[in-house]
C-alpha cells in the first residue's frame, strides 16, 4: 500500500492532467501508437527498450531524464 501511495505522489501532476481533458480521444490515439510500436517491436527483449521506444516516439520526458 505504501508504494501505491508513493507512486501516486509521484505523479499527481499527470493524474491532475488527465482529468483536465472532457474527451478521451488524445488518450485514445496514445494507446493506440503504443499498440502500433508493441506490434513492431516484438524483438525487444527488454521491457526497459519498449518502454523507452514508446517515451521516445510520444516525446515524453520523464523526470529522472529531465534533470541530467
Amino acid at each position: 500500500m505504501q508504494l501505491t501511495l508513493v507512486t501516486l505522489k509521484e505523479h499527481h501532476d499527470e493524474i491532475r492532467n488527465t482529468f483536465n481533458y472532457r474527451s478521451p480521444e488524445p488518450l485514445k490515439g496514445t494507446n493506440n501508437k503504443i499498440k502500433a510500436i508493441k506490434r513492431a517491436s516484438f524483438s525487444f527483449h527488454s521491457f526497459f527498450r519498449f518502454r523507452t521506444r514508446v517515451l521516445y516516439t510520444l516525446r515524453i520526458q520523464t523526470k529522472k531524464s529531465s534533470n541530467h
